[in-house]
């Protein structure tokens, strides 16, 4: 099982999806990293043609989905 994760850059953070709506935003699961990688491609070309308020982050994870952002995504970034 592979998930599909966004994080969400605020205020210079990286907030996991699920923490910023209750719905929409919940890591997704697909059956295989090939899956993922091409549901990430759609919502990165997505998100290219229709901006949402914040950039984005589009990471798929093997097993579980992510709960914060993988530790190169930590901190503040200016």
């Amino acid at each position: 099982m592979w998930w599909l994760n966004v994080f969400f850059l605020v205020h210079g953070l990286w907030v996991p999806g699920h923490q910023m709506s209750p719905e929409g935003w919940s890591p997704r699961s697909y059956a295989t990293e090939q899956e993922c990688l091409e549901r990430r491609a759609y919502a990165e070309r997505q998100c290219k043609e229709h901006p949402l308020d914040y950039p984005t982050a589009w990471i798929c994870s093997p097993d579980n989905p992510l709960t914060e952002p993988p530790a190169h995504m930590r901190g503040r970034d200016c």
